[in-house]
């Protein structure tokens, strides 16, 4: 049996060693890791950490982009740069160290962080709709409303990791669907009429956003840690990049995430929820574009599930979790089809009548 070196913790620790001695001049010892069995993408380890000359143990947390990743291939670079940007931010985000995309040092692109206290809410429990107990519920919600509020209000340019990036207010959505239309057409297993109905539709709809953000990509429920009532860190930023703050909106605003509670990611009403955002971000959330951006979401909702299906059949992955994803591609298809306006799932002139464009879904 071939082990992935990935996942060979004795050998990951020595060439880990070895790098954090070239980086500090100093020598490391590094306590027990626990690798975190989660997700589908990036390769987690929790590890302590004692640096000599210094006073105690740090806990540190590595994250490794493996090559068969879910969104292979990886650089590191963006979220250690987005990280950097946010010290001392009122953003709670994990402080960044190192980063390299030099395979050569531990088999894949890897940043070192901080290992921030704390653990991800779980609203599944008997109660009221949301989960979660109400003043818990609004106090998070608040917290939740100002960490996004001012990730799109911190000052990126002339940061590490930003130059050049071309983002404008202008072109910022266009390139979010030329790179999810990319995704499509490298991940798709079979043609999808909705999908060419809804990137149709949202070309004839781009918004100009108000501002050039960092943009989280993945901002929802379970994407951050709590302790003792209080939001610590926000987590999984592998989808950072510049663009329209309305795309973390529509993206947190999914009903996937209401858990049936009528409440963006079961903590806040959206009226609130937009009220505080508007207060603390400082302009206020256009209709047209947080539409736009629901779209948009479950487009590249439906394409992440696609992508999950592609990892299996591929053989990147040997995790059952993954094809199951395939049957929520069709229920996301059809969410599609109840937002799009009617006159967007009109006859696709490539594919012929409508009932024979339907028949790929």
């Amino acid at each position: 049996m071939v082990i992935d070196p990935l996942s060979d913790e004795a050998r990951i620790r020595a060439r880990l060693t070895e790098y954090l001695q070239t980086q500090t001049q100093r020598r490391w010892t590094l306590g027990a890791f626990t690798r975190y069995a989660v997700g589908f993408s990036w390769i987690t380890y929790g590890f302590s950490a004692k640096e000599e000359g210094v006073e105690g143990e740090r806990g540190l947390i590595l994250r490794l982009g493996p090559p068969y990743g879910l969104f292979a291939p990886y650089s590191a670079l963006p979220q250690h740069a987005a990280l950097k940007a946010l010290e001392g931010t009122n953003v709670p985000a994990p402080r960044s160290y190192w980063w390299s995309d030099d395979a050569a040092i531990l088999g894949a692109p890897f940043f070192i962080s901080e290992r921030v206290a704390g653990s991800a809410p779980v609203p599944w429990v008997s109660g009221n709709s949301s989960g979660f107990e109400e003043g818990y519920r609004l106090s998070l919600g608040a917290q939740f409303v100002s960490a996004i509020a001012g990730l799109h209000k911190v000052e990126w340019r002339g940061k590490e990791g930003f130059e050049n990036d071309g983002t404008t207010c202008e072109n910022a959505a266009l390139r979010q669907v030329e790179e999810w239309e990319r995704n499509q057409a490298r991940w798709a297993l079979k043609p999808y009429a909705m999908l060419t109905w809804a990137f149709r539709w949202l070309r004839q709809n781009l918004p100009v956003a108000p501002r050039v953000s960092l943009v989280h990509g993945d901002y929802r429920l379970g994407n951050f840690l709590e302790q003792d009532g209080r939001i610590t860190a926000i987590l999984d930023w592998e989808l950072v990049h510049l663009g329209d703050p309305h795309e973390d909106l529509g993206w947190a605003f999914l009903p996937q995430y209401t858990g049936g509670s009528g409440l963006i990611c079961r903590l806040l009403t959206k009226e609130d929820f937009i009220a505080q955002y508007e207060r603390e971000a400082g302009f206020q959330v256009n209709p047209a574009s947080l539409q736009f951006y629901l779209v948009f979401s479950l487009v590249k909702l439906a394409i992440t599930h696609m992508a999950a299906v592609r990892c299996y059949e591929d053989g990147r992955f040997n995790d059952m979790r993954m094809p199951a994803m395939g049957t929520q591609i069709a229920p996301v298809l059809r969410q599609i089809s109840k937002m799009l306006p009617a006159e967007a799932r009109c006859t696709d002139p490539h594919r012929g009548s409508d009932h024979e464009a339907r028949r790929t879904e």
